[in-house]
Parts: C-alpha cells; sequence; structure tokens
C-alpha cells in the first residue's frame, strides 16, 4: 500500500443546510459519518417534489449553527445567539419567523444521513486552492462542505483519479470513492457572508466551462471505523 494523502479536517452537518461542525475525530458508519445529517426541515412552501427546506432556496439556513452535545442531544445557535434544543418548539418558531417563506415547517429525523446523492464527500485542499487561483479570488473550502477535506499527493483534482478505487483511512475505515460530484448553486452562497450577498454565479459558469460542473467526490464506507484530523489515506490493493 502506499501513502496517497492525510485528512485535513472533518466536518459533521447534525442539521441539513445549517452550518457544519469541526471535529477532530468520528465515526464512519456503514450508511455515513455518524450522525451527519440527522435532521432537517420539511416546508409547505419548498419547492415541488422537494420537501425539505435547504440552503439552496433560504441562505438563511447557513446562518444556523448546530452542535452534537455529549449526551447526544442537538442544540442550535441561531444567529441572534439564542441556543435551542433541535426539536423544541421555539427553534420552530424562531425559524418560521425568520427565513422568508418558511411555511409551515416540520422537523424530519433519520437514522442515517439525510443526503441528496451519496452519504459521504471528500475534496482535496489543493483543489480549493488552485480553483481560487483560476477564479481570482480566495474560495474558502466551507461553501463546498465537504465531510472530509483532504491533502493527496497528486495535487489539485488528484481525488478525481480516485473515482473506482478502494482507500483506507487511518487503521480501521475503509471507503469506496464512487464519483465526482456535480455541484448546484448551493457553491455559490459564502457560508460566512450576509443572506443578502451577491452569489458567485460565474463560479459555477467556471466549474460547468472547465470541470463539467463538479468538483470533489462522492464516497461510500465499505468498512466502518474511526477517523481523525491527520490521518494517513492509503491506497488499498
Amino acid at each position: 500500500m502506499s501513502i496517497l494523502g492525510q485528512i485535513v479536517s472533518i466536518v459533521r452537518y447534525p442539521v441539513k443546510s445549517m452550518s457544519g461542525e469541526l471535529l477532530a475525530r468520528a465515526y464512519l458508519a456503514p450508511y455515513g459519518l455518524d450522525r451527519d445529517r440527522l435532521y432537517a426541515f420539511e416546508s409547505s412552501s419548498a419547492p415541488a417534489g422537494m420537501l425539505r427546506l435547504t440552503a439552496r432556496e433560504r441562505r438563511q439556513m447557513l446562518q444556523y449553527h448546530p452542535h452534537v452535545r455529549t449526551d447526544g442531544g442537538v442544540e442550535v445557535l441561531t444567529p441572534d445567539g439564542k441556543r435551542y434544543p433541535i426539536d423544541s418548539a421555539p427553534l420552530l418558531h424562531h425559524l418560521q419567523a425568520n427565513i422568508a417563506d418558511a411555511g409551515s415547517l416540520s422537523l424530519m429525523q433519520s437514522l442515517t444521513p439525510q443526503t441528496d446523492v451519496r452519504p459521504l464527500s471528500l475534496l482535496s485542499l489543493p483543489t480549493v486552492e488552485a480553483l481560487s487561483k483560476e477564479f481570482g479570488m480566495t474560495l474558502g473550502e466551507r461553501r463546498f462542505r465537504a465531510n472530509m477535506l483532504v491533502n493527496l499527493v497528486g495535487g489539485a483534482f488528484a481525488e478525481d483519479a480516485l473515482v473506482g478505487r478502494q482507500v483506507r483511512i487511518g487503521k480501521e475505515a475503509k471507503l469506496l470513492i464512487r464519483e465526482r460530484i456535480p455541484r448546484c448553486r448551493f457553491i455559490t452562497y459564502d457560508p460566512d457572508a450576509p443572506p443578502n450577498a451577491e452569489p458567485l454565479f460565474s463560479l459555477m459558469k467556471l466549474l460547468d466551462r472547465r470541470y463539467e460542473g463538479r468538483v470533489g467526490v462522492y464516497a461510500s464506507v465499505t468498512t466502518p471505523g474511526w477517523i481523525e484530523a491527520g490521518d494517513d489515506i492509503w491506497e488499498e490493493g
């Protein structure tokens, strides 16, 4: 086996479309990153065929910061500094009052990640750096919402060459790299900017023109196990 790179950071998203939670250590279960996208909100005003309220339509969602407590419960820090349990009526009222056209909301909980396609996403730091240089401004990696930010020996877009291959992370976990990630307008939103900041639609045009609209890769877990920031990534035979 040869070393392909290392994990730079691990991010979990306890509530779909809300801000992520940086982790030093995490468990990769058979279904994906443990407690990732555990919750989502369904909205009566969501687009047809898309019941869940997402930041694609409501950028204010990115200003809410969920956190998994040591007892397993989830609480959410609101933009105005208040903390509410995820399943509390005050949080529901806060979302309905402060997110434009939220409609009637209901909380959805799942035992497995409520992801749109695959359960796990990876993105290399050199890829973000190369895109930033090409685009002409710094693109923070958080806008791409990857579960794992990695450094790979092949440099920018080296993750693309791993599609169809199996890798091991640390001592236990193994992943099958499934496909390159097709991107939507979600990545045009800066997670650190106010909701009325101008989206970078030209970023989508660049990706469509140069990279088939894809950045990063999806993966699935073939062998569960614990991973940590700094773990080596190994190629499996």
